[in-house]
């Protein structure tokens, strides 16, 4: 059956194609008009084309013009040089939630986004992205690499404005919701091409750049503008799988902790560790250089003038390792954890060096794309954040007074001052849990935060308090958002359940449960695969918590399916439990028997 689930179920879209003509319509007869005056304008003042790079757990310090003397990035690095940038530029401390902020202009509780995993990851398909609204507006829309807001049908990016989608499953590669047999590789990785399950042909990073850049060749072969969201997964783990040429040249470096800059700010804390500090740059140099193959492209396109190329992270470092001398590191609400860079190159318009120290955050980017883009926003969505475009430009100088808070945990609720800060032009308060308290630091003067004056000003700790409580008792009354996965449909005819969406019923055996909505009733084909099993073994399927079948394994992975099963149109949950086993490498394929 077909259905659609789309700003909810039967709604047209604000900005949809008929609702844009009609405008055009009224203001032309308004005398306004609606895009370029005349085909001589239009040549003169082609569409802006975007192109949005975030890597997975790099950090700030990951950089070579962010001070780091050993990583080897010197294409980054000059397009730093030639670009406008924002220098107090905030994400989450961990990855869904800035990506469903980064897509949304939203903070991530607003749209379902509260952790990584255990069903917290998936973004209510009710939100409007980006991609969505470039998309209407007449754009390609194309990702290439991690999306991490949902792996099943309503919620993976081609419901979500991506024409065309080249990805990988959950979290990374190497995770729980990898399929089945992939053997955790980053080399010749198992992606999906819109939904399509195929096994790719090289490095996955090298792979993500490959397909943007052959979207933009196709994208200019129809005349279209292009919005391209390159998602690497690396520098995230597994390290296993890494550049040979990359990790033999750090294999041959020193990069003890000694060997960067202990000062200013914080030296590195937490042990050396070596090896995977070397693969972990192996990959950082490997991203660099796609950056130096995607401008080596735009260039032969003459496509580098206007175009809009952003570069970012989506978290802090995932370790211990040098970060420009902040304290924190991933999931950690200090400034290592939650600072990006923010690096925007548009030569036509952003002079190069341009730097602003405005405080700014992943709820701009949408905002400030569309602005750029000269595309509305559509009408009746209300956004947390604020465009950039004018501080980019050289524009504007003086920062506006507002307040930036981020908060980053397990679970579905944010719990007051659960690793949280609360951030000003000048000041930050923050706790993340571990220090034993809450502490307030004057970025303006010590932008490293390391001298806490929580005793000197106690207004300034009352005043941000009252915001941080205010945001959090609004954040607190829109969660948790019911977001069940979709079975029985066309656009999904099989639909493939990991414990990546699984709401968690034991934190020991890793049990869980799927919320489900099947949307037509009839008998149903349950399966189930789990790269864990070495012995035959008893595995029972619970539907609403009663046991309704079981079957046996013969030690393989599988997949293994029950008798079919009757299920019923609507809401129903389901749980799938091996005897005595782990589930968290557990897959469960759930499709309509007559199809």
């Amino acid at each position: 059956m077909t259905v659609s689930r789309k700003k909810p179920l039967g709604f047209v879209k604000p900005f949809s194609l008929w609702n844009t003509i009609l405008l055009c319509v009224i203001l032309f007869v308004a005398g306004v008009g609606c895009g370029p005056s005349s085909s001589e304008e239009t040549a003169q003042n082609p569409p802006l084309n975007v192109i949005l790079i975030m890597s997975d757990d790099q950090g700030i310090g990951d950089f070579g013009i962010n001070g780091n003397p050993v990583v080897q990035t010197p294409f980054i690095d000059e397009m730093a040089r030639n670009s406008a940038s924002m220098s107090r530029f905030y994400v989450n401390a961990v990855c869904s939630p800035t990506r469903a902020s980064l897509m949304t202009g939203r903070w991530s509780y607003r749209t379902g986004v509260t952790d990584t995993f255990k069903g917290r990851s998936i973004m209510n398909d009710q939100e409007t992205t980006i991609a969505e609204v470039l998309k209407a507006a007449g754009y390609s829309t194309g990702l290439f690499g991690k999306w991490h807001l949902g792996d099943n049908y309503p919620y993976r990016p081609m419901e979500q404005g991506f024409e065309t989608a080249v990805y990988h499953r959950g979290g990374g590669l190497g995770q729980p919701s990898e399929p089945i047999g992939a053997d955790e590789r980053y080399t010749n990785p198992v992606l999906f091409r819109n939904g399509v399950q195929y096994t790719a042909e090289g490095f996955c990073c090298d792979i993500y750049f490959s397909e943007a850049i052959d979207f933009i060749k196709d994208s200019q072969e129809k005349d279209k503008p292009f919005f391209a969201y390159i998602a690497s997964n690396t520098p995230h783990s597994p390290y296993h799988d890494v550049p040979e040429k990359w990790l033999k040249y750090y294999k041959g470096l020193n990069l003890e902790n000694s060997q960067f800059p202990q000062s200013p700010g914080h030296p590195i804390s937490g042990k050396d560790d070596l090896d995977t500090r070397a693969r972990i740059y192996a990959m950082v140099s490997n991203l660099d250089e796609n950056v130096g193959r995607l401008f080596s492209e735009l260039d032969k396109m003459a496509l580098t003038e206007n175009t809009l190329v952003i570069y970012m992270c989506d978290n802090g470092p995932n370790g211990y390792r040098y970060v420009s001398g902040f304290k924190g590191r991933k999931s950690s609400a200090y400034e290592g954890g939650v600072r990006s860079p923010f690096w925007a190159h548009w030569p036509q318009v952003f002079p190069a060096g341009t730097v602003s120290d405005a405080l700014s955050a992943h709820v701009d980017i949408l905002p400030t794309i569309l602005e750029a883009c000269n595309v509305n926003l559509p009408g009746g969505l209300s956004l947390d954040g604020k465009s950039m475009l004018a501080y980019l430009k050289g524009e504007k100088t003086e920062p506006e007074d507002r307040t930036v808070i981020l908060q980053s945990h397990r679970g579905k609720e944010p719990n007051r001052w659960e690793n949280a800060t609360v951030v000003t032009q000048q000041w930050k308060l923050v706790d993340d849990g571990k220090v034993g308290g809450i502490e307030l630091f004057d970025i303006t003067n010590d932008p490293y935060a390391q001298k806490n004056v929580i005793e000197d000003h106690p207004e300034i700790k009352s005043q941000l308090e009252s915001e941080y409580d205010s945001w959090l008792t609004e954040m607190q009354a829109i969660n948790p958002v019911d977001l069940p996965l979709y079975v029985g449909t066309d656009y999904e005819p099989e639909t493939v359940l990991t414990s990546q969406d699984a709401e968690e019923i034991d934190a020991q055996t890793r049990e869980g449960e799927w919320p489900l909505h099947v949307v037509e009733g009839g008998l149903y084909l349950i399966g189930f695969s789990d790269k864990t099993f070495s012995d035959p073994i008893t595995v029972e399927l619970r539907m609403d918590n009663e046991p309704v079948a079981t079957a046996t394994t013969d030690g393989s992975p599988g997949p293994f399916y029950f008798d079919p099963i009757e299920l019923k149109e609507g809401r129903t949950t389901l749980r799938v439990i091996p005897e005595g086993k782990d589930g968290r490498f557990l897959h469960v394929f759930v499709s309509k028997k007559d199809r």
